[in-house]
């Protein structure tokens, strides 16, 4: 690969971790918008939870998104310094961030039903994983 390359990925990934900490830090202000009302209405009929405790699922989510910004702010500071370093170490690094948060994160969502949920880490692991992969040779 090229160093255009190494740059184009790098930054991408760090798009990524952006847009993980931008999301994190807006998702207890989105849990409040009507528009998300029909995602807690399935997780309140997957736990049978009463639709006037509506207001437990979005706090329980909602919390979640300062935890979902650090990770942003963590995979930032992973990246960075992996691209600057290239070792074989610090790709499988990257790599294992991913798979350990993937991996179980879908198993439990897919475990109560939340497929949407699993489908979205699918979508953003393979954004990660994928470029990360077609980079692998240069980190030695």
């Amino acid at each position: 690969m090229t160093l255009i390359t190494m740059h184009a990925v790098k930054r991408w990934l760090q798009c990524l971790a952006i847009g993980h900490i931008i999301l994190g830090l807006l998702l207890p202000v989105v849990v409040q918008l009507d528009i998300t009302l029909p995602y807690f209405m399935t997780i309140a009929q997957l736990f049978a939870v009463p639709d006037d405790n509506l207001n437990v699922i979005r706090f329980l989510v909602g919390i979640f998104g300062p935890t979902v910004a650090s990770w942003g702010v963590l995979f930032w500071a992973v990246v960075t310094h992996a691209f600057s370093s290239k070792t074989t170490q610090s790709w499988w690094l990257m790599i294992a961030a991913c798979v350990v948060w993937a991996l179980y994160d879908s198993v439990y969502s897919c475990f109560y039903g939340l497929w949407l949920n699993a489908l979205l880490n699918g979508l953003v692991f393979l954004a990660i994983v994928l470029p990360l992969w077609w980079v692998r040779a240069e980190f030695k």
